[in-house]
């Protein structure tokens, strides 16, 4: 899950001007505040032994083997993600004045 969710183009979207090195951070903050909610989530909805199988593959597996095994044991992981992105969207577009007031 090294994905990034979030882009430039979000930020832009939400009218988000920020200098280049404060909008990499702010991306890396956004994706990792995404991943751990989905991973938050994705723990929330496994029974012991499945929790117990992901921390094992996440400890010795590849990134390409726990998507796999995600995809095949978290039937609502799409959704899950789409909810999680649209989560944290709207707090963005929430605090975008916010945000665009400090880096000024």
């Amino acid at each position: 899950m090294n994905q990034s969710y979030i882009t430039e183009k979000h930020l832009e979207a939400f009218g988000i001007a920020v200098n280049e090195a404060d909008k990499a951070s702010l991306l890396e903050h956004l994706n990792d505040t995404l991943k751990e909610r989905i991973g938050t989530e994705i723990a929330a909805v496994l029974d012991d032994t499945k929790l117990q199988q992901l921390v094992s593959l996440q400890e010795s597996g590849t990134e390409e083997q726990i998507g796999e095994w995600l995809a095949a044991n978290v039937p609502e992981l799409q959704q899950i993600i789409e909810d999680e992105i649209d989560i944290l969207m709207g707090e963005l577009a929430d605090s975008s004045d916010t945000i665009n007031q400090t880096a000024a």
